[in-house]
């Protein structure tokens, strides 16, 4: 009994604290409690590429993204969000990469797609390759998008 009255009064405490500490926050203060993510899949070659993003409006079949264009989604972090987009850049060169994760430490990620995507990494100033992988059971004609 005495224990779960102690456990009251800590989770009371925590959560008393936890307002007290949000409401001192000045209203200009750039703080965001979910901030916002930022992908934008930048195609820099010199034809087309197909492209599906799972959890955005292009997540049920292939697209096609025109040489030097872009194609940008945002979404909340909310906890530890994943991202993950397949790419068909050529017969050689298509499979799945995550455009998202924790890792990434961006808030705005920027990826040039080329031979391979790559993924620019402000806090290193540089770009890093991403390697693409295909799941098994993966039939990519499955996402073609139907004409009726």
């Amino acid at each position: 009994m005495v224990g779960s009255m102690a456990e009251k009064t800590y989770t009371n405490s925590t959560f008393l604290l936890l307002i007290l500490t949000v409401s001192f926050i000045p209203a200009k203060c750039k703080f965001e409690l979910f901030p916002d993510v930022e992908v934008t899949l930048a195609n820099d070659g010199n034809h087309p590429i197909y492209f599906m993003c799972k959890y955005t409006d292009k997540d049920n079949s292939l697209y096609e993204l025109p040489e030097n264009t872009t194609y940008r989604f945002n979404f909340p972090q909310v906890a530890f969000p994943m991202r993950w987009c397949y790419l068909y850049i050529n017969p050689r060169s298509h499979g799945f990469f995550w455009a998202y994760t924790v890792r990434s430490r961006c808030t705005k990620c920027f990826w040039s797609i080329n031979r391979y995507p790559h993924l620019y990494r402000s806090d290193r100033a540089r770009w890093e390759r991403q390697q693409l992988f295909q799941p098994l059971n993966f039939n990519i004609s499955d996402y073609f998008k139907k004409v009726d």
